[in-house]
């Protein structure tokens, strides 16, 4: 049977356009396969390298932590005596007291902040050793575990770094597992500790706080009692580990740089 010139084109580009699919597909199994035999013979060096990292920033969180709760009455006392001097400060009925209305609530979040931040930064020697323009903890852990066939025994160093940001803090944890005499690869961990709400605080408005306020233009939602005192209910914030990420070196060495610090 014969057939036309115009088939047999259409033929061949079909064939062509089915080796080329085969081909390319063929490129991505054995890439996805490379890869796959990569990661499994490099696991073992990373295997409990990462959890580790994440217990280093756990242990600086819970020392910030606790240095943050040690002054948090006072820091909040600042901040209120602080936005207390400002001007256009309002209430809204809440319960049966006063909350702040949305605009001076986040007037207040922004000034405790930075007053917390500028207090912990102040003690920060005390808690981590200086490092450059950053804190530092060095700390190691030896594990030795008896079988009934051999003892199994790791060795690790590492090193968690904490950054004080504008409102935040950068803390990354890199550790190594001792290959015999020398330092294996580098596994590393980054998070970030911000600032979040996580209730409310009373404080007393007396008498004499409440006409001070009224002789500075307050607004409240109704007329005070003459001589009788209020309840305010203000935001309270604590610290929060967010964005735990496994970092290749290479990219934790940039993010450095442009953290500047």
């Amino acid at each position: 049977m014969l057939v036309s010139k115009a088939h047999r084109g259409s033929a061949y580009i079909t064939v062509f356009a089915a080796t080329m699919i085969i081909l390319m597909l063929a490129t991505v199994v054995l890439s996805v396969t490379a890869v796959s035999r990569r990661i499994t013979a490099r696991y073992s060096d990373y295997i409990g390298l990462y959890d580790l990292a994440v217990a280093g920033n756990e242990q600086a969180f819970f020392l910030l932590r606790q240095a943050f709760n040690a002054r948090n009455d006072d820091i909040t006392s600042r901040a209120w005596q602080r936005l207390k001097d400002e001007e256009h400060i309002s209430f809204i009925y809440h319960v049966a007291g006063l909350r702040l209305d949305v605009a001076t609530s986040e007037r207040f979040r922004n000034i405790f902040v930075a007053e917390a931040m500028g207090d912990l930064r102040a003690g920060m020697g005390n808690i981590f050793s200086r490092h450059f323009f950053m804190y530092q903890r060095v700390w190691g852990l030896d594990a030795v575990i008896d079988t009934d066939e051999r003892t199994i025994s790791d060795s690790y160093r590492a090193a968690t770094t904490l950054c004080a940001a504008a409102d935040r803090f950068h803390i990354d944890t890199v550790i190594q597992r001792y290959e015999g005499e020398y330092l294996g690869v580098r596994a590393i961990v980054e998070s970030s500790i911000i600032w979040t709400n996580y209730g409310l605080r009373e404080f007393i408005l007396d008498a004499y706080t409440i006409y001070r306020l009224e002789s500075a233009g307050v607004v409240f939602p109704f007329i005070p009692i003459s001589g009788g005192n209020l309840i305010l209910f203000l935001d309270e914030f604590t610290l929060a580990m967010v964005e735990s990420l496994r970092i290749q070196a290479e990219i934790h060495d940039r993010r450095r740089g442009a953290w500047g610090c």
